[in-house]
């Protein structure tokens, strides 16, 4: 079965195709699929999105203004459609979205245009792609007719789903609290309703691993990957430098045999500095790029945590051909940096290597070694299996505490994850992954931490040798937080009797700010309130064909905060593409003038490019390239980023939700961490989870919400609730499917407040 999205992408050229070759590059062979096709065809030629010209053939209309983007839609019902070429969204009414689905990808005609602050408003033409193909939802019977139908849970979808074959009595005999996941048949159209099957019942008391399972489905991820029986290529042995005597490291967090590989490292002191190798397991070499087991790979996107699990991303072949293992020999791609003493970077290399790493460094090891008195000579039992390595790893942590103590753009967060059980894995850092554009804070007691400061680094210098050579490279942007966003921050930290300093003009930067943090008590509830106003990272494609090279050369975007991740790419696939190019710089790069040449350019040095003027690769290998790198690659997995970084945020809220239900009914003490006109948010200390005391609840008085100093207060008694207030609460409930708490205050003998509040003021640094 085929979709619009497919047809179009095959109508590209301006000559247009006949209907046979259409079915022929669509693989359609039955006669009833012909059909079908023939009726899509000539609904998209009626609506505009089509036209037929000379010979009968097909092309895509240019002519018409129609543009392409994703649904999205809100539990309150407004519904927006998120512009493909990132223009302004455009508002649609409930009467012109036709069927489409929160998640659609759809076509849509712009009806009236944006007004002052309005957003334009727009009608959806068509869908070229459903998102939704599985939905977990809640089945009754209709009394009406007596037929099941379907409601599904997430309530930015308003639909009804009849079943396709009635199970009555499989309804019947299941628990109230079941629910189901259901495959979809047939999609609504006009007045009729969509079609399902029940594929399975899903239990909402079955344990952590139950909640897993509604999570992966809720989520629209796969636990079972049908990779094609590919063996890995065998990659060159030309040309690898042999570091197998250097005795590299690993250094892990993660404690579950299924997480992802991580690079070697080592250090040693150089030129009043060090130099440091970070060798990653190198997969791209071992793939071909285009071909079935790449493309699953890249429809997959990424790993994905199950909490003190892992879901497999690469085959079971690969994993063991490219990993790496102690006193194991294994291919490797190699960055050697040079660093100074103060931690500027002075030069570095890319080389194919090959390596055996000697030990593996884990949080026990560190934790025991930060502790270690450095006048001590005798060692701790815990150290003995890495007591030949104390001098490399000392000299690991020295500089990654240098390089880290250098601003390189990125937002840190003092944010702890829950401890519990079922989430262990995602407590640890997650070495060049920014889940919510921040990231973690330097903790020298977590190895990947230490780890993490070495790979944004070398993605870092990937992003400048690529920019050099002009080759293209997916890199993450970090966007700057909106002023208006900093203003309410501001406004909170006030509200806390916090002083801030103000630039000339009035403003505040995002980093000011956070520094201005650092010596608050309220350090924790701060941070929270960053979090959220953090508009997150974005991957983004650059080439020569992209306007980034002219903002780079311009000096508009700085280079020194750009990454290109390439160190993990058994991680993701965008580290897999990444890899991919700086691979075969160094394998198919041309690197003499002619063959004859005596003087041969090393393509991984830096300042190499300037030796060189002539083309770098065939053009069989420029086009490859081409083919591989495009905007349609970086939309897909910018999807697949947000689609784990929603799993990753649901199993965390699960996970609390849970311990919360353990608790219903019990005092406990929280924290306020918001307030706002329906009520006030408060987390329990005790799970780092937060509920809502809603102000219907506060029954002894009538509270004004005042924006300004973000408080309530009571109209008689004068009671605050603001942020940082220490409460009791009681948990009165929990929609674990919601990711709800509902909480209800306690003692109710809150501190009283003079009308000090309303005056705080603000230093200006002129």
């Amino acid at each position: 079965m085929t979709n619009v999205s497919n047809i179009l992408d095959n109508l590209n050229s301006e000559t247009g195709l006949e209907v046979n070759k259409l079915e022929k590059s669509l693989k359609i062979t039955k006669k009833k699929d012909r059909d079908n096709l023939g009726i899509a065809l000539t609904a998209l030629e009626k609506i505009g999105i089509l036209k037929t010209i000379d010979n009968d053939k097909i092309v895509v209309n240019k002519e018409t203004d129609l543009l392409k983007g994703r649904v999205r839609c809100s539990s309150k019902g407004y519904c927006f459609v998120v512009r493909e070429d990132e223009g302004d969204d455009i508002y649609i009414r409930e009467a012109d979205l036709n069927n489409a689905w929160h998640g659609d990808y759809v076509i849509v005609k712009v009806t009236k245009e944006a007004l002052r602050r309005r957003a334009p408003e727009g009608s959806i033409q068509c869908v070229l792609k459903r998102y939704n193909d599985i939905l977990l939802t809640k089945i009754d019977i209709d009394k009406s007719d007596g037929l099941l139908k379907a409601y599904p849970l997430d309530d930015r979808i308003n639909a009804i789903i009849e079943i396709k074959s009635p199970h009555k009595e499989f309804i019947e005999s299941s628990k109230e609290e079941a629910i189901y996941e259901i495959k979809i048949e047939k999609y609504p159209i006009a007045q009729y309703n969509a079609i399902g099957s029940i594929i399975r019942e899903l239990s909402l008391n079955a344990g952590s691993e139950g909640d897993v399972e509604i999570l992966l489905s809720k989520n629209k991820i796969s636990k079972t990957l049908n990779f094609p029986k590919v063996s890995p290529k065998k990659i060159t042995s030309k040309n690898r430098e042999n570091f197998t005597l250097q005795p590299s490291l690993l250094f892990t967090s993660w404690d579950n045999n299924k997480a992802p590989c991580l690079p070697a490292l080592f250090a040693q002191p150089h030129d009043g500095g060090t130099r440091v190798w970070l060798h990653s397991p190198t997969i791209s070499e071992r793939l071909n790029i285009g071909g079935k087991l790449d493309e699953i790979l890249k429809e997959q996107g990424e790993v994905i945590c199950l909490g003190n699990n892992w879901l497999d991303y690469l085959p079971q072949t690969l994993k063991s051909a490219s990993e790496f293992n102690v006193n194991q020999e294994s291919d490797a791609l190699t960055l050697v940096i040079d660093i100074n003493s103060t931690g500027i970077v002075t030069d570095w290399r890319f080389t194919l290597s090959r390596i055996k790493p000697h030990q593996l460094v884990t949080t026990k090891h560190i934790q025991k070694l930060i502790n270690r008195k450095p006048t001590s000579k005798s060692i701790p039992i815990a150290l003995k299996p890495i007591k030949d390595h104390l001098e490399a790893i000392y000299t690991i942590i020295h500089t990654s505490k240098l390089i880290n103590s250098i601003d390189n753009g990125s937002i840190e967060l003092d944010i702890n994850i829950p401890n519990l059980s079922q989430i262990s894995e995602l407590q640890k850092n997650y070495p060049s992954r920014d889940f919510n554009g921040w990231i973690k804070s330097y903790d020298i007691s977590d190895p990947q931490s230490i780890l993490d400061v070495f790979i944004r680094l070398s993605n870092n210098i990937l992003a400048k040798h690529l920019t050099e050579y002009e080759l293209p490279y997916i890199y993450k942007q970090h966007d700057d937080i909106d002023q208006s966003s900093i203003n309410e921050l501001s406004k909170s930290a006030l509200a806390l009797d916090k002083k801030i300093t103000l630039n000339s003009d009035g403003s505040i930067t995002t980093v000011d700010l956070l520094k201005s943090f650092e010596s608050s008590s309220e350090k924790m509830i701060l941070h929270k309130l960053v979090k959220h106003v953090i508009p997150g990272i974005n991957l983004k494609l650059y080439s020569t064909n992209n306007n980034y090279v002219e903002e780079v050369r311009d000096n508009s975007i700085s280079i020194e905060r750009i990454e290109a991740p390439w160190c993990c790419p058994s991680t993701n696939y965008w580290n897999i593409s990444n890899q991919y190019i700086i691979s075969l710089l160094l394998t198919e790069g041309k690197n003499k003038l002619t063959s004859r040449s005596k003087e041969i350019i090393d393509l991984g040095r830096k300042d190499s490019w300037n030796q060189i003027d002539w083309l770098l690769f065939s053009p069989k290998v420029e086009d490859l390239i081409k083919k591989h790198f495009n905007l349609k690659l970086i939309q897909k997995l910018n999807e697949i980023r947000k689609k784990s970084k929603q799993f990753r945020n649901n199993i965390i809220s699960m996970a609390q939700g849970r311990e919360a239900q353990k608790i219903i009914g019990k005092e406990v003490n929280a924290i306020i961490t918001g307030v706002q006109s329906y009520g006030f948010f408060a987390e329990i200390i005790d799970l780092t989870a937060e509920g809502l005391v809603h102000v219907s609840t506060l029954g002894d008085d009538w509270y004004e919400y005042r924006s300004r100093q973000n408080l309530l207060v009571g109209r008689k008694n004068k009671k605050t609730y603001q942020l940082a207030q220490k409460i009791n609460v009681r948990v009165l409930k929990v929609d674990i499917l919601k990711n709800q708490i509902d909480l209800e205050l306690v003692n109710k003998d809150e501190v009283e407040t003079n009308d000090s509040f309303d005056n705080p003021t603000m230093d200006t640094d002129c």
